[in-house]
């Protein structure tokens, strides 16, 4: 059976919703696709992949100090790794499930020889994020979708570079006055401790979930599961 990241991460907000998905095929309420923040990310990767062929850095690793190039993956292979239905596959160690996840990009580090691993994020916000600080349940998902990523690319057999990064891309330059159908976008690195000895403990957990016979109890953080919590006292 195949797992997707996406659905590992429903798992674990909350496991009630991800049950009647998985066990029932009743959908959560549906969220607004994000096609500004998809055209940002389609971008940038047009721009890394230019800047890969002749394996040169992005002015962003200047900045940082970093001795980093887009890495010099085989085309076909990026591409498939980047595609939403089928993306970079692992078997799982403790589980029957073959996992995957669509990547934005690889990097590497010329100085370890190791890939990183990151994710582009587009926002508009009046400081720059920090989610590996923030109390926001969100952007914790963001960690584990490093995380997740880091672990497909290690049962691949790649060499991962400790840290992980977000390539954030925010419209937040103050000095932009009139909109002239233009967005002026910053563009900052946010580093991140890559983790992943708990993967396989969260999908065990997640494969005992879809052998029950009855859905388990929601997720703490559930905003569908609280609405409905609430909305249910009106009717007694």
């Amino acid at each position: 059976m195949k797992l997707s990241r996406s659905k590992w991460e429903n798992f674990i907000r909350c496991p009630f919703c991800f049950y009647l998905k998985e066990k029932h095929n009743i959908d959560p309420p549906a969220t607004p696709r994000f096609n500004i923040n998809m055209r940002v990310d389609s971008l940038l990767k047009e721009e890394f992949d230019q800047l890969r062929s002749n394996q040169q850095p992005h002015p962003i690793f200047k900045k940082y100090n970093l001795n980093f190039v887009p890495y010099n993956l085989d085309p076909q292979k990026l591409k498939d790794y980047r595609n939403n239905r089928r993306g970079i596959e692992a078997k799982s160690k403790k589980t029957k499930f073959i996992l995957y996840g669509a990547l934005d990009d690889l990097w590497l580090n010329k100085d370890t020889n190791e890939i990183v691993v990151l994710d582009y994020k587009a926002t508009s916000n009046k400081n720059d994020p920090d989610y590996v600080n923030s109390s926001a349940e969100y952007y914790k998902s963001y960690l584990r979708q490093l995380d997740f990523y880091c672990y497909l690319l290690k049962l691949n057999g790649y060499k991962v570079f400790k840290t992980g990064y977000w390539l954030i891309c925010n419209a937040t330059n103050a000095d932009q006055k009139v909109f002239e159908g233009n967005l002026s976008f910053k563009m900052t690195l946010l580093p991140y401790n890559l983790k992943t000895e708990y993967i396989e403990d969260i999908l065990v957990e997640l494969e005992k979930c879809l052998e029950l016979k009855k859905p388990p109890a929601s997720g703490k953080h559930c905003a569908n599961c609280f609405w409905q919590h609430e909305v249910s006292q009106f009717s007694k």
